[in-house]
């Protein structure tokens, strides 16, 4: 099990900012007036972020249950990560044009950490010869209304039921207490969090010339 606290996320700032202002919200009546102020929100964000990952490799895993197992077969690494319960609680009591914009900017930096981790698990396969797939998500976090990042939207995931069942194995397994990160009455804390999987496959050998 590798776990990383308070790892640097990039705040893509001005990618960031134009998404927001794409999106019709009323920003002066946010407090937010144009771009140069949106862009200090951004960063003011930034700070209140408390992030932590904790990822492990595995291979054919077994999930068991009272009426069933749930297998996830092959060579993957479990992973979760997190922004921290700081940054939630920052926003909680923001206008609601100001506090969609804010769910909006955890959303990216939840995608950015989501891809930081993505990177860590490809230089550890390979070093073993093989390489990595695209995540599949076992949990998305529902951020209000913001509209989930293109990474959470597209990527498999898996259905709803098995998700709910697997997720409290999952959390065990790589010990997710070591960031903060656990399940309470059926809700995963801090909110603004994932777990996902990411498959391993080796490398196909090049054929002989």
């Amino acid at each position: 099990m590798r776990k990383i606290k308070r790892f640097k996320i990039s705040t893509r700032q001005k990618e960031i900012t134009r998404k927001i202002m794409r999106m019709g919200l009323d920003l002066p009546a946010a407090g937010l007036n144009g771009e140069i102020e949106l862009t200090r929100f951004v960063l003011d964000l930034a700070k209140q972020l408390d992030p932590g990952t904790v990822y492990e490799f595995t291979e054919d895993a077994l999930w068991d249950f009272d009426e069933q197992i749930v297998s996830a077969e092959g060579m993957f690494s479990v992973c979760a990560v997190t922004l921290g319960q700081k940054a939630t609680d920052y926003i909680a009591a923001f206008e609601p044009a100001k506090l969609l914009a804010a769910q909006t900017v955890l959303f990216e930096f939840l995608r950015t950490a989501v891809l930081f981790v993505a990177e860590l698990v490809k230089e550890q396969a390979e070093k073993e010869e093989c390489e990595t797939q695209e995540p599949q998500f076992v949990y998305v976090p529902k951020l209000g209304l913001a509209p989930e990042p293109k990474l959470f939207k597209d990527a498999p995931r898996l259905n709803v039921q098995t998700a709910e069942k697997i997720l409290p194995k999952m959390l065990a397994s790589i010990q997710s207490e070591k960031i903060e990160l656990s399940m309470q009455e059926g809700v995963l804390c801090p909110p603004a969090s994932a777990v996902f999987i990411i498959p391993w496959q080796k490398k196909k050998r090049k054929g002989k010339k």
